[in-house]
């Protein structure tokens, strides 16, 4: 015995150790399938598939499941980034990092997080997190995410005088975004490339670049793709004093762009410098003063210094002195409010050659040393810049050494907890083969029992079937005898009727021959309907429909109101004939007990289908109640055995109220009665 219940210990022990196992699993495929979900949600509901992350997440927290974790604070942040909550896109996207630090998981998480440090204005912070997310790439199988991340870090080196850099990592997203067939980034990548060729001095083969870019954009017809291109190749040209050619590509771009806009402003500017060193100065000035007019609607006073610079340095060019100055002092109107030190260089730079040539030395002089002055100030802050970002990339980079020192000593400490885990579930599936070998064996010698027991009642059914059969018969016959009887007495209510012209009292007689007819009426229904119940209105009509007449015909000639509070359910229509018979006299006897015996004047009834397939009926009343007495009747007798015949059970009683009655029988569900 003491065995017996040591074994039967340890066997529950390793079951519910596996159900754990299991269960754990289950509702790891519970946050997959929330995963998915939100993200078909996220195009058309964003607010549901915000909350439907939300409680993934809650699943993967309490279940640690990081990498689901991880996957979830990055879809979570995405949602914040693209509604330009960046503070919150930034708390999650390193949350997420929290819990992954070396999947592609993370590699995202990283490059997602240096686009908001990026909005953030936090410069250094994102180029931090840009180096990460391109490490890990470089690690992993590539995939158009990292594809971008190369891409974004070609823009971030080129404008860090970080060329070779630069060049690199444009060139690997150049090669991904073809395999890849994303030509619309291919043409990014290709735009990328020509501007950092042309910076290096590889002129022509920044051409060769910025034409693949324009081809790709005319078969994607981009308009604003292939105004850029044509501005980038005018560019080049301009590198390589090739002005004609120059002005040729503007002219192209210009068509692209709205003639409103900064672009626009920016290109007439370009065209402009062209001019003037093509040496056509009228040609200059109208495009200088065409940009200077677009600026202005758009108020951008960057755009408007660099405009002025463009001009005074034209009107210097050519001596003229007076045109300068004016353009000098709109210039100098701006430069309180500028904080673009390029622009500003620009200006001090015109303003010492304007005095230069009105033989204003000192003058000169002052504006000179200001332009030497900010020079330093600009470039050594840029280097220190440089300095900085490398300096934070190499500590960076030791204590990423550490994490994945770190890392891998977690590993393979997991992997030998896994090894345990595996002995140990091993271990307790033996145990739980036997204790299902154990099991089977007692399901079937229960199965053999309960199949005699079955059969036996089987042959009670069979009896109280026949039973019923025969007193069905026996109805129908006493239905159409009685029917036939009750039939003469209309001869009788003939002659009654045909000795109204000798009555002396009309009136009288015609209401007596009217309360005849309806007591005869009812009678002939209730007889009828308890003797002959239900094959005499079928045909086209539906069971539901045939209780429904019923009950409202109960309701007028018995003065009882009716509340079915439940609609009767479609599958009854699809019963056997036998349970739709033996259905419809339980309610025929229901409702006879409700008139006769109850006294009552309303009836209730509810009607329900369990997980299981049993169908519930309870029939309630406001009667004076059930007795002892009334539960040994034959018509509550005969509700039990009908019940009993639909292997059901029936529950009848006094309630506060009245009486209920509540039968439970199985319904089996098929494709016709669904």
């Amino acid at each position: 015995m003491k065995i017996t219940f040591l074994f039967l210990l340890s066997f529950f022990n390793s079951l519910l150790i596996f159900c754990q196992s299991f269960s754990e699993e289950n509702d790891k495929r519970i946050v997959e399938a929330l995963i998915k979900q939100g993200d078909s949600l996220k195009k058309t509901d964003t607010k549901k598939a915000h909350e439907v992350f939300r409680k993934g997440l809650s699943i993967a927290l309490d279940h640690n499941f990081n990498e689901e974790v991880a996957i979830l604070y990055k879809k979570i942040g995405t949602q914040y980034y693209l509604n330009q909550d960046f503070v919150k896109a930034d708390r999650y996207y390193n949350k997420g990092l929290n819990f992954d630090s070396i999947s592609k998981v993370a590699a995202d998480l990283n490059y997602n997080a240096s686009l908001v440090k990026e909005k953030l204005h936090q410069g250094d912070s994102a180029m931090v997190y840009l180096e990460k997310s391109l490490r890990l790439y470089e690690k992993l199988e590539l995939n158009n995410s990292g594809y971008k991340a190369f891409l974004r870090a070609g823009y971030v080196y080129k404008d860090l005088q970080l060329y070779t850099k630069a060049l690199k990592y444009s060139i690997k997203a150049y090669e991904g975004f073809k395999k890849d067939g994303d030509n619309s980034k291919l043409a990014d990548a290709c735009t990328t490339i020509g501007n950092i060729q042309n910076q290096m001095g590889h002129h022509y083969q920044a051409l060769n670049y910025h034409f693949q870019a324009l081809e790709l954009e005319k078969n994607l017809d981009h308009g604003f793709g292939k105004g850029i291109c044509y501005t980038n190749i005018a560019s080049v040209y301009d590198d390589l004093k090739m002005h004609d050619s120059a002005i040729a590509n503007y002219q192209k771009a210009l068509v692209h762009f709205d003639k409103k806009s900064g672009p626009y402003a920016k290109l007439l500017s370009n065209m402009a410098i062209t001019y003037c060193d093509l040496g056509n100065k009228k040609s200059s000035v109208e495009l200088f003063n065409e940009s200077i007019k677009i600026n202005q609607n758009l108020r951008d006073t960057i755009s408007l210094l660099y405009n002025y610079n463009g001009i005074t340095h034209l009107f210097l060019k050519h001596n003229s002195l007076k045109q300068a100055r004016r353009y000098l002092d709109m210039a100098n109107h701006l430069l309180p409010v500028i904080k673009d030190k390029r622009a500003i260089l620009s200006a001090y730079e015109n303003e010492a050659e304007y005095h230069k040539k009105v033989k204003d030395y000192r003058t000169a002089l002052a504006f000179q040393l200001k332009y030497s002055d900010l020079y330093k100030e600009v470039y050594n802050t840029r280097q220190a810049e440089l300095v900085q970002t490398m300096r934070a990339n190499f500590e960076y980079e030791q204590r990423e050494d550490k994490i994945q020192a770190l890392n891998l000593k977690n590993k393979n400490a997991q992997l030998l907890l896994s090894e345990k885990n595996e002995s140990i579930q091993y271990k307790n599936l033996t145990l739980i083969i036997l204790g299902i070998i154990i099991l089977l064996v007692v399901i079937i010698y229960q199965f053999f029992l309960q199949r005699q027991k079955t059969a036996v009642q089987t042959v009670r059914i069979e009896k109280l079937e026949a039973i019923y059969d025969g007193q069905e018969i026996i109805k129908k016959r006493i239905a159409r005898d009685l029917h036939d009887i009750i039939t003469t007495n209309f001869d009788g209510l003939r002659l009654r009727v045909l000795a109204l012209k000798r009555s002396s009292n009309l009136k009288q007689s015609v209401d007596g021959i009217t309360d005849d007819l309806k007591k005869m009426n009812l009678q002939i229904r209730m007889v009828s309907h308890r003797l002959y119940p239900l094959e005499m209105y079928m045909g086209n009509q539906k069971f539901t429909d045939i209780i429904k007449s019923r009950l409202s015909e109960f309701q007028l000639y018995g003065n009882v109101f009716v509340e079915l509070e439940d609609e009767l359910p479609d599958l009854l229509n699809g019963l056997s004939i036998g349970v739709q018979n033996n259905l419809y006299g339980i309610l025929l006897e229901v409702l006879n007990n409700v008139e006769k015996h109850a006294h009552a004047t309303t009836l209730n009834i509810k009607n329900s289908l369990d997980d299981e397939n049993n169908m519930n009926i309870v029939f309630e009343d406001n009667g004076i109640g059930i007795t002892n007495k009334h539960k040994e009747g034959i018509g509550l007798m005969n509700i039990k055995q009908r019940v009993e015949i639909l292997e059901g059970t029936c529950n009848i009683g006094k309630t506060k109220t009245g009486t209920k009655v509540h039968i439970n029988f199985p319904v089996k569900i098929t494709d016709e009665n669904l």
